[in-house]
C-alpha cells in the first residue's frame, strides 16, 4: 500500500534493538498521559482547584488533561518536520526528553494551597509542554521502526510499538493502585501523588540509554542519499495528502475517545457517581489494560494474516457496543461484574489499536510519512481523546445518564469503519503506492 524507497533490512539483532527502543517511548508516553488521566480525575481536583466545590474541580482538572492533547498537533507538525527533513532517530530523543521532563517537573509542582492560582497555571504549562513532547513520539516510533522492518512482518513489529501503550497504562495503573492501598487519603493528597510523576525520571534515562542505541531507518538513509527528502513535509502533506489525512482522523478518533473515557472519566464516574473506592477504579484498568495488551499482539498478528483494512474493520465493529457494557456494568456497583467486563473492554480496544501503527504506516509516502500519520493521529487525539473526557462529564451531569455518550463513541466507532473502507481508493487517487 505505501511508497517505499529500496533499502537493506535491518539485521534482526538491530531490528529487535530498534523493536524496543521504539516500544519504550510509547509506554513512557501512555505512562505520562495515564498518570496524569487518573491523577485528575482522583487528586488533582482537591490539590490544583481547592477552593471549588467538589464537581466543579474535577471539571477543572478534566479540563487540564485536555490542554495537553490541544498541543499534540503542534507537537506532531513540529517534530514531523524535522523528522521528515533530517531523521527519525534524532526527533524521537528530543520528544522523549520533552515529554518526560515536562512530567517530572509536575511532580515538584507547588500546589494551590501553597501559591493560589499559579499552581494549576504551572500545571496547564508543564501539561502543554507534554503534549507538544508526547504529539511526535508516535508518527517518529511507528515510522521508524516499520521503516526498518520486512514488509511482510509490519503488522507484528508494530504491534510490538503499539504494545508500549499497554505496557504503560499497566505500569501507571498498577503504580497508581498501589499508592492509594498503602497511603491513606491525607497522604495521597499531601505528598503520594508526586510518587508516580517523578519515576518518570527512571522512565526517561532508561529511554534514552536505548535509543542511542539505534540506528536511522535504513528507508529514510535511502531517501536521504538519493536527495529524495522533501523540503516542506507538512505543505507538501496538505497539497498532496489532505484527503489520507482527514481519513487518518476518521479511522482513529473513536479508538482515541473509548479509550480516553474509559481510562479517565469512567474511572472519575466509578469514584465520584457509583461512589466506589478509588482503588477499585484503578484496579478495574489495571485488568482491562493486561488483555489489551494481549489483544494488541493479536491485532498485529491479524493485520499479516488477513489484512490491514479487514483487521482494523473487525476492530472498529467490535467497539460499537464496548461503551454501553462498560457503564452499564460500572452502574451495577457490583465489583466482580465490573472485573469481568473490563476483561472483555481490554480484548475489544486492543485488537484495531494493534493493526493501526501497520495500518498508518502505508497511508502515507516515506516522504512525508512521520508528519502525515502525525497530523492524523494527533488530531484525532485532540478531538477523540482530548474532548471527550470532558464531554462525558457534561453530558452526564446534563443527561443524568451514561447513555449519550456511550451514543457518541458509537457514532465514531461507524465513521472509524466508512473511513477505512475508504481508505484504498484514496491511496491508489494519491499515489501513495509503491
Amino acid at each position: 500500500m505505501s511508497q517505499t524507497i529500496t533499502a537493506t533490512a535491518l539485521p534482526p539483532r538491530v531490528l529487535r534493538k530498534t523493536a524496543v527502543a521504539t516500544m519504550v517511548g510509547n509506554l513512557i508516553e501512555f505512562y505520562d498521559f495515564n498518570i496524569y488521566g487518573t491523577l485528575s480525575a482522583i487528586v488533582f481536583g482537591r490539590i490544583f482547584f481547592a477552593n471549588l466545590d467538589p464537581v466543579t474541580a474535577t471539571f477543572m482538572s478534566l479540563a487540564t488533561f485536555a490542554v495537553g492533547f490541544l498541543a499534540r498537533p503542534l507537537g506532531g507538525i513540529v517534530f514531523g518536520h524535522f523528522g521528515d527533513r533530517f531523521g527519525r532517530k534524532p526527533m524521537l530523543v528530543a520528544s522523549l526528553l520533552t515529554m518526560g521532563g515536562a512530567t517530572a517537573l509536575m511532580g515538584l509542582l507547588p500546589t494551590f494551597a501553597a501559591v493560589g492560582w499559579l499552581a494549576p497555571v504551572l500545571l496547564v504549562a508543564l501539561r502543554f509542554v507534554q503534549g507538544l513532547g508526547i504529539g511526535g513520539e508516535w508518527g517518529g516510533a511507528v515510522t521508524l521502526m516499520l521503516e526498518s522492518a520486512p514488509e511482510r512482518r509490519r503488522g507484528i513489529f508494530g504491534s510490538v510499538v503499539q504494545s508500549g501503550a499497554g505496557l504503560g497504562i499497566i505500569l501507571s495503573t498498577a503504580t497508581v493502585t498501589v499508592l492509594l492501598t498503602t497511603l491513606t487519603p491525607e497522604q495521597m493528597d499531601a505528598w503520594g501523588w508526586r510518587i508516580p510523576l517523578l519515576l518518570s525520571v527512571a522512565l526517561v534515562v532508561v529511554g534514552l540509554i536505548v535509543r542511542s542505541r539505534i540506528e536511522e531507518s535504513p528507508e529514510f538513509t535511502a531517501m536521504q542519499s538519493r536527495s529524495k527528502v522533501a523540503r516542506a513535509p507538512l505543505a507538501e502533506t496538505l497539497r498532496r495528502h489532505w484527503r489520507m489525512v482527514l481519513l487518518a482522523i476518521g479511522m482513529y478518533i473513536a479508538i482515541a475517545a473509548f479509550g480516553f473515557t474509559q481510562g479517565v472519566f469512567f474511572t472519575s464516574y466509578l469514584v465520584n457517581t457509583v461512589q466506589l473506592p478509588q482503588s477499585v477504579a484503578t484496579t478495574a484498568n489495571l485488568i482491562a489494560a493486561i488483555f489489551y495488551l494481549a489483544a494488541t499482539f493479536l491485532g498485529g498478528y491479524l493485520s499479516d494474516r488477513i489484512g490491514r483494512i479487514r483487521t482494523y474493520v473487525i476492530g472498529g465493529l467490535v467497539l460499537i457496543p464496548a461503551p454501553f457494557l462498560m457503564f452499564g456494568a460500572g452502574a451495577t456497583g457490583s465489583v466482580a461484574l465490573i472485573y469481568a467486563t473490563m476483561v472483555l473492554i481490554g480484548l475489544i480496544t486492543g485488537t484495531g489499536y494493534g493493526a493501526q501503527a501497520s495500518l498508518f504506516f502505508e497511508l502515507f509516502p516515506a516522504r512525508v510519512r512521520y508528519t502525515g500519520i502525525s497530523l492524523g493521529f494527533q488530531i484525532a487525539a485532540v478531538i477523540g481523546g482530548g474532548l471527550t473526557p470532558l464531554l462525558g462529564a457534561a453530558l452526564t451531569q446534563a443527561t443524568g445518564s451514561t447513555v449519550s455518550i456511550s451514543l457518541y463513541i458509537a457514532v465514531l466507532c461507524v465513521v472509524l469503519v466508512l473511513c477505512t473502507l475508504a481508505a484504498p481508493s484514496i491511496i491508489r487517487k494519491e499515489g501513495n503506492r509503491a
